[in-house]
């Protein structure tokens, strides 16, 4: 019997020692998360702004992580390689992007660094705002732009 009894505290040390070990993990993993630039961020995804930089040019910002990348389009080159293009990321405590590197159009205002505020459905540089694609007001934009651009 002390056989039997030996292993039945061996088992449950085991046991518990595995469930201890089990949890320890799923902590960890939901500690490794972060909401500063993480992939996955909520406010990962696509902006449009009308007129961007004084133009009839469409300016689209795409988000992903800690990145960012600006675009202009003209009407013909919506669907193809954007006319201007701008990347950076989000400064520490996401208050300000810095662009790293600026397109080649001299019309490219996107350098050095800009204030921003980050909104569920916006994000606004320097106080022009960017509407998220798949949000009401970014669903209007584009089709507005596709009526304009006879597309």
């Amino acid at each position: 019997m002390s056989i039997t009894r030996t292993t039945r505290r061996t088992q449950a040390k085991i046991a518990v020692s595995i469930g201890a070990l089990a949890a320890g993990s799923l902590i960890l993993t939901a500690c490794s998360g972060s909401s500063d630039g993480a992939s996955g961020s909520k406010r990962d995804g696509t902006y449009y702004i009308k007129d961007v930089n004084g133009t009839s040019d469409l300016g689209q910002l795409v988000v992903k992580g800690n990145s960012v990348s600006h675009h202009e389009y003209e009407c013909e080159g919506v669907y193809d390689k954007p006319d201007v293009t701008s990347t950076g990321e989000f400064n520490k405590d996401q208050s300000q992007i810095i662009w790293t590197v600026a397109g080649e159009d001299p019309r490219n205002e996107r350098t050095g660094s800009e204030p921003i505020s980050i909104s569920d459905t916006s994000i606004s540089i320097s106080g022009s705002v960017y509407v998220r694609d798949n949000s009401d007001a970014g669903k209007a934009l584009l089709d507005g732009f596709k009526v304009k651009c006879g597309k």
